[in-house]
């Protein structure tokens, strides 16, 4: 092809919202991914305000109360990420908190869900120049693991303008992304988005109609079009599949468990654990489901 003929290419996909060139690696993620690695969840904020104020990303704090964390901690607090405007918000979130374990220590959460954080990270940069056509947030949510505080103290104060949400939890490592959605009204847009997106990078992305426990599930209570996406290895991915949809009649053996429900709430949740290729992947699946979404939410 000639190189009018790929800048025509490009024109074409950025009219329609569609990212040209999303294979552009970005910041060094693991670098900004080790920053995470804190005493506590407080110190992971802190790191990630550093890492977004050194990409000039301008961020708000939004506060709340909650019950008492293991850790003895009453209050939370959300990062919040905008660009754009308009009466309508499409919210692509990620939760930055992680695990509070026993005598005061955390897990390292690069897991769960500190690789999902960069995710994001670069997603904002990515859309720091962009025009939309809609609000977007990029919302990182402190408490995720207390039970989904932070995401329901956003909700309850956003409800009313977003549109549709993308979560993205556990993106450490693997080639297979698994998802689950709710039941809104307006979520096949929101499953279109994300299916084109993985077709558009030839990413195997699965349905889990059972799909676990996170941030997506403050977005479904409150009846608001989302997806919840993870990635692991393929094998992975079907052991995880029949495990949470298949029930007595998954095929595997009693007790048996893949390797990432192994490696999440415990101190193996490592950095060595994360495959920069999978940050990449995730990247580019949710950059391109946010600007479908834009280009297509009336």
């Amino acid at each position: 092809m000639t190189i009018s003929g790929i800048f025509l290419v490009c024109i074409i996909f950025i009219h329609a919202g569609i990212l040209c060139g999303a294979e552009d690696p970005g910041p060094d993620s693991m670098r900004d991914l080790a920053r995470l690695k804190q005493d506590s969840n407080p110190a992971r904020l802190e790191a990630l305000k550093q890492i977004l104020r050194e990409r000039g990303i301008s961020c708000e704090l939004q506060t709340f109360q909650s019950l008492e964390s293991p850790h003895g901690r009453t209050e939370g607090t959300n990062l919040v990420v905008t660009f754009g405007q308009g009466s309508r918000e499409i919210t692509a979130c990620a939760h930055y908190d992680a695990v509070e374990l026993k005598q005061d220590r955390i897990s390292d959460g690069m897991v769960d869900n500190g690789a999902g954080v960069i995710t994001l990270v670069r997603v904002s940069e990515a859309l720091k120049n962009r025009q939309l056509r809609h609000r977007v947030r990029i919302v990182f949510f402190d408490m995720e693991e207390v039970g989904l505080i932070g995401s329901k103290a956003y909700v309850a104060a956003h409800k009313s303008r977003i549109a549709a949400a993308i979560n993205v939890d556990i993106v450490g490592f693997g080639d297979t992304g698994i998802y689950g959605l709710g039941k809104a009204s307006g979520t096949d847009l929101v499953h279109k988005a994300l299916l084109m997106s993985c077709a558009d990078h030839l990413v195997t992305c699965m349905d889990s109609g059972n799909y676990p426990f996170g941030d997506d599930r403050s977005f479904r209570s409150a009846d608001i079009p989302v997806v919840g996406i993870g990635f692991v290895p393929r094998l992975e991915a079907h052991q995880a599949w029949l495990i949470l949809n298949g029930g007595e009649n998954s095929g595997l053996k009693k007790d048996f468990l893949p390797e990432i429900f192994k490696i999440i709430h415990t101190p193996q949740d490592t950095i060595d654990k994360i495959d920069p290729a999978t940050v990449d992947r995730c990247f580019q699946i949710v950059l391109n489901t946010i600007l479908r979404l834009d280009a297509t939410l009336q």
